[in-house]
């Protein structure tokens, strides 16, 4: 069994309750300020939350690093989730896909499945060690078989940094495309009528489900499809923006009032409403990084000359500023 990694010792030991009172106290403190440390601590504990109350500490312990390696050999197998492999080649994905519900039969061949609620963001290690990374509103489902057949079902947005297989392509399902990575990095984007991909770097495959055409793209195209028209257009994408939602900050990109207001709500998580034709129309421009709802909330007050008002405990109301 390879010798586990500093942090994962620590994971295990707070998982086992093996700290005092005080390191777990610091060692809370340590997952909010060490993303690294976070990371493995989301994997140890989606394992432990699955793990057999009546094993003890120690078997416990044995296992989560044998669970974190994907080569678990005990009876009371679960989905697996493992650490990264540090020298993995991999590709990164992000998939913003439409909110729709999955087919009936699709929805049944997935066995182990993440949501995020509005506001949330999470992170998961699939078997094969890819790394995801959910944006708020989205879910993702995939076989216990995983690294046998390496498919993945996902609505919402995520971003993927894929391992590379040649033996086992890496297949993304949405309601509309299929994905399949060749060793890359890109993004889906299935909100609205308007479907996209838009690679970074490597090669994808897209199949339009529809028409069951495919095409290949190559790095900075990007592929749109209008699932009304059936409109199938290319062009070249901003990857920064893209992929901005990953690193927690918003980018409204010149973009009308009403139709900012989508990516708003579902980043923060709350209900911003506008009554106001005039306000509706009005176009912003900016980039929050890592702003709290208050910072924001000012924030959009002096850029759009607005003033917001809460009415509830979940929503607010965006009207005319009429102070002088």
């Amino acid at each position: 069994m390879t010798e586990m990694t500093k942090n994962e010792r620590k994971c295990v030991r707070y998982l086992t309750q093996e700290l005092s009172t005080a390191a777990k106290a610091i060692f809370e403190i340590e997952l909010t300020l060490d993303h690294e440390l976070k990371a493995t601590f989301d994997n140890y504990k989606l394992i432990w939350d699955n793990y057999p109350e009546s094993l003890n500490a120690y078997e416990a312990q044995k296992d989560l690093q044998l669970e974190s390696q994907n080569i678990l050999r005990t009876q009371r197998s679960k989905p697996n989730v493992i650490r990264r492999v540090a020298y993995s080649l991999a590709a990164c994905v992000v998939l913003c896909l439409a909110y729709g519900y999955f087919s009936h039969s699709d929805e049944l061949s997935y066995t182990n499945q993440v949501t995020t609620s509005k506001g949330q963001r999470q992170t998961v290690y699939l078997p094969d060690s890819s790394l995801v990374i959910l944006n708020a509103s989205s879910e993702i489902q995939y076989n216990s078989d995983f690294n046998i057949k390496r498919q993945v079902y996902v609505k919402g947005e995520a971003y993927f940094d894929v391992t590379h297989n040649k033996e086992i392509p890496f297949v993304v399902h949405t309601e509309d495309l299929n994905v399949t990575v060749l060793g890359t990095a890109f993004n889906v984007n299935t909100v609205l009528d308007n479907k996209s991909v838009s690679l970074e770097r490597g090669k994808v495959n897209v199949l339009l489900k529809k028409s069951q055409n495919s095409l290949n793209l190559l790095p900075n195209e990007e592929l749109i499809y209008n699932t009304k028209t059936s409109d199938v257009t290319k062009r070249n994408f901003n990857a920064t923006k893209t992929l901005a939602w990953k690193d927690n900050m918003l980018i409204l990109d010149n973009l009308i009032f009403k139709d900012a207001l989508y990516k708003i709500n579902n980043f923060y998580g709350v209900s911003f409403k506008i009554t106001d034709e005039e306000i509706n129309q009005k176009r912003i421009t900016g980039a929050f990084k890592e702003q709290d709802l208050e910072a924001f909330i000012h924030s959009i007050e002096f850029i759009a000359d607005v003033e917001i008002k809460k009415v509830n405990h979940n929503e607010y109301l965006i009207t005319q500023n009429h102070e002088d």
